[in-house]
C-alpha cells in the first residue's frame, strides 16, 4: 500500500456528491398492505469509516419505511465516530465478526485498496466474503477501481444479476479512477458467460454517474427483528471497566472470601516435574521468572489464549469453535537470544 493509504489505513471514504449520484439508481420498494408497515430497511457497510456515507444514504432513503444502518470500522477512532451516527457499529477486523447472513438489503462496500499477504487483492476478498451477508435480491453497490472490475467479472456475474457499472465523475475520479458496480443478488449463484462478456467489454467506455440518472434497481425491506452482528473478538477496555465497575471483586464479600490474607511462598510436596512446570509457564504463574544454570541464565514468560476457528459455513450463520493456544517465550539474559514455543 502507498504511504498515505497506509496512513489513512486503507480508508479512501465516497465523496458526499458521489453517494448522492448513486443514490439516484435507487429506488426504496414501497411499503404495501398492513402486515409490511412495520418493516425496516436494513444497509450494511463493512468498511464504514466515520459513518459519513452509509448515513447520507439511510437519511435519504428512509423517508417512507424506517432504516436500520450497521458498520464496520477497524480503526477504533473512526469507529468511534461511526457510533454517533449509524445505529449498530463493531469496532474490529470485519473477518472476525459474526454477521447474519442472507439479512441485509443493501452492502454498501467501498473496501481496502491493496493487496493482502498471500499478494491476493482485498477488494475481492471483501465482495467475496460480504456477498452472504445480502437477502436474495438485496442490492449490492460496490465501489472499486476501475481495473479491479475484471478481477471480479466472474464472480459478479455469477453471484448478481443485472449488473451494471458506472465511474466516478470529474474531478472525483482523478485519483483511483474509481467505479462503482450494482446488482441484484440471486437466489442461487449460476454462471453467466454472456453477463461478464458485456462487463468486461464496457469497461474501458463506463458511462459517468450524473445528476440526471432514473433508479434502477429497488432496495427491498423486511421483517423487524434482531439481526446478529457482533465481534467474535473482545474489547479489552471495555470488558476492563465493565468488570471496575460491576464485577466480582467490587464485592467486599468475594475479596474477603478469596483474596489471601497475605502473600507468601508455598513449597510443594514432590518436586516439579518438566509437564508442571510447562503449565504453569502458560499460564502466566511463573512470567518474568529468572532460570539459572551453570551455563546460562534465562527468563521465561508464557500465556495461553483462545482463538475462534470457523468449521463451518452455514445458510443463516457460521459456526465457530474455541481452540487454545499457548505460547511460552525465553529471553537469553546473556546472548539477548529470543526463543518461542507455540502449541
Amino acid at each position: 500500500m502507498r504511504l498515505a493509504g497506509q496512513i489513512k489505513g486503507g480508508f479512501y471514504p465516497t465523496p458526499p456528491r458521489v453517494v448522492d449520484l448513486i443514490r439516484a439508481l435507487l429506488a426504496p420498494y414501497p411499503v404495501w398492505g398492513r402486515a409490511n408497515r412495520g418493516n425496516v430497511m436494513r444497509l450494511l457497510d463493512p468498511c464504514c469509516g466515520p459513518g459519513d456515507a452509509l448515513r447520507q444514504l439511510a437519511d435519504s432513503m428512509g423517508r417512507s419505511v424506517a432504516v436500520e444502518t450497521y458498520g464496520v470500522e477497524l480503526h477504533s477512532e473512526r469507529a468511534q465516530q461511526a457510533a454517533e451516527q449509524l445505529d449498530h457499529v463493531l469496532s474490529s477486523d470485519l473477518f472476525r465478526c459474526s454477521i447474519a447472513n442472507r439479512t441485509f438489503n443493501l452492502l454498501w462496500l467501498n473496501p481496502p485498496y491493496d493487496h493482502d499477504q498471500e499478494e491476493k487483492r482485498v477488494e475481492h476478498s471483501f465482495l467475496t466474503h460480504c456477498t452472504r451477508y445480502l437477502e436474495p435480491g438485496g442490492v449490492l453497490v460496490y465501489i472499486i477501481p476501475r481495473a479491479q472490475i475484471a478481477r471480479s467479472a466472474r464472480f459478479l456475474t455469477t453471484s448478481y444479476g443485472e449488473v451494471q457499472a458506472w465511474a466516478f465523475p470529474e474531478p472525483e475520479s482523478e485519483l483511483f479512477d474509481q467505479v462503482v458496480v450494482l446488482g441484484e443478488r440471486k437466489e442461487h449463484p449460476s454462471p453467466d458467460a454472456r453477463a461478464m462478456n458485456a462487463l468486461l467489454a464496457s469497461i474501458e467506455d463506463l458511462p459517468s454517474l450524473r445528476s440526471n440518472l432514473r433508479p434502477v434497481y429497488d432496495v427491498r425491506h423486511s421483517p423487524p427483528g434482531a439481526a446478529m452482528f457482533t465481534t467474535r473478538v473482545i474489547d479489552f477496555r471495555k470488558a476492563v471497566a465493565e468488570a471496575r465497575a460491576r464485577g466480582l471483586w467490587t464485592q467486599d464479600e468475594i475479596t474477603d472470601a478469596f483474596w489471601p490474607p497475605s502473600d507468601q511462598s508455598t513449597r510443594p510436596l514432590m518436586p516439579l516435574r518438566k509437564g508442571h512446570l510447562a503449565m504453569l509457564v502458560a499460564a502466566g504463574f511463573l512470567d518474568n521468572l529468572e532460570l539459572e544454570t551453570p551455563e546460562s541464565r534465562v527468563l521465561v514468560k508464557g500465556r495461553t489464549t483462545k482463538e475462534m476457528v470457523l468449521v463451518q459455513e452455514g445458510e443463516t450463520h457460521d459456526t465457530y469453535r474455541e481452540q487454545l493456544k499457548t505460547s511460552v517465550v525465553a529471553l537469553d539474559l546473556d546472548s539477548g537470544r529470543i526463543e518461542r514455543i507455540e502449541a
